[in-house]
């Protein structure tokens, strides 16, 4: 072969790869112009789904902590205060927030205070109609559709919105959930842009490395979607068996740890000690020093047992109003009975005048302590009765005691 005839075969070679590599290219760029669009729409129509499936549980969440409230006779008022707190306790991010509304579009609860009190201005735009919108200008899309409902009765069902605001424009994806109890509406705000700005990363990782970009970056939301969650839940359950005032356990936890503990003891034949606590005279207290100084009582002697009581298998709560709950396991009688002749002696040397006080100059408290062996005909009610039979002779006694019923 000539030198001229090499010299043609490599450009032969050489156009034709490169000839393949730009067929390949637009193979790849049509592809990649038809299904972009489709793909955009799927994986915004995705993502929007998993957040609403979120705000779903965190609504259910938050109903369940209403119903607990409310059940336990606090006051709607007083729940919404609760959500209030609630809300402020967490940084207040304006992409991602929950807040309550009325039935006149009043916000009566929301993590920035300055928004309580404001009148929500918004119009409605289904899900469907947003997305079948071409996303790529989805925010310059106007949503004013005077037909859509207006209505923000608790009344309504849950609900998935897409919304504009009418005036700033900004776009949020709400998640609307009645709270049937407080007269209002939970919504729960995602920024629109924030699904934009995710999903064109999500477009970018397919175009840069395709699959494995792709999977890596469904691996770090999922895990961060699970953290957030998580975290939320641990708050929201720590919330909902803690007393508000003192930080021990509710009454509904106590409950429940009873009930647990007695069961463990059954299967291991063991016994659980129930000691009742009560301050003594404390309506006098409240009466002449004032209801601000008497929860300043109620939390001193709460942080009290929670220091004396070390074992992590015990637990101590408020068991309601200024009475008090400790549920000892694996404890004999004595070891109770000396614990709580300790606690007496602790809780007065408090030294918190109390000067209506018919047993001590100082604020005390009556308690009684039963012990009982799980048995299968006895249940933890029976022992809860008979803790709270010791406590009543105490008080009987004189106050500022302890009576045992064994």
């Amino acid at each position: 072969m000539s030198i001229t005839q090499f010299r043609c075969s490599i450009n032969n070679a050489r156009q034709a790869v490169i000839a393949t590599f730009i067929a390949l290219a637009l193979v790849i760029l049509s592809v990649v112009a038809i299904a972009t669009p489709i793909t955009y729409d799927l994986v915004w129509d995705s993502l929007f789904d998993v957040a609403m499936e979120q705000n779903e549980q965190q609504a259910l969440k938050f109903e369940a902590l209403a119903d607990t409230s409310i059940n336990q006779g606090i006051t709607p008022e007083d729940v919404v205060k609760q959500f209030q707190i609630i809300f402020q306790g967490s940084r207040y991010d304006p992409s991602n927030y929950v807040c309550l509304v009325d039935e006149h579009g009043e916000v009566i609860a929301h993590p920035e205070i300055t928004y309580v009190g404001s009148i929500i201005d918004i119009s409605y735009q289904r899900k469907e109609q947003a997305l079948s919108t071409l996303l790529l200008s989805y925010v310059n899309v106007s949503l004013m559709s005077p037909e859509l409902d207006h209505d923000f009765s608790a009344d309504n069902l849950p609900s998935r919105s897409v919304v504009k605001n009418t005036e700033n424009d900004n776009m949020d994806a709400i998640y609307q959930y009645p709270l049937h109890d407080l007269g209002a509406t939970l919504w729960i705000h995602i920024d629109v842009a924030l699904l934009d700005k995710k999903t064109e990363k999500v477009m970018m990782a397919i175009g840069a490395v395709i699959i494995p970009a792709l999977l890596i970056i469904i691996a770090i939301g999922t895990f961060a979607v699970r953290v957030v969650e998580r975290s939320f839940e641990s708050k929201l359950e720590k919330l909902a068996r803690t007393d508000g005032l003192t930080g021990l356990a509710n009454r509904r936890h106590f409950d429940d740890q009873l009930e647990k503990e007695w069961k463990r003891a059954l299967r291991t034949a063991n016994t659980v000690s129930l000691a009742m606590l009560d301050i003594d005279y404390f309506k006098l207290y409240n009466d002449n020093y004032g209801h601000q100084a008497g929860d300043e009582v109620i939390k001193k002697v709460a942080d009290c047992l929670n220091m004396m009581v070390q074992r992590a298998s015990d637990t101590v709560a408020r068991y309601g109003g200024e009475e008090f709950a400790i549920i000892m396991v694996d404890c004999t009688e004595q070891e109770a009975v000396l614990f709580m002749e300790r606690l007496i002696t602790s809780i007065e040397e408090l030294h918190i005048v109390h000067a209506y006080s018919s047993c001590s100059d100082y604020v005390t408290c009556s308690m009684g302590v039963a012990t009982l062996k799980a048995a299968d005909d006895v249940d933890c009610s029976t022992l809860l009765r008979l803790a709270d039979n010791a406590l009543y002779r105490s008080k009987a006694k004189g106050r500022n005691n302890l009576s045992v019923n064994g």
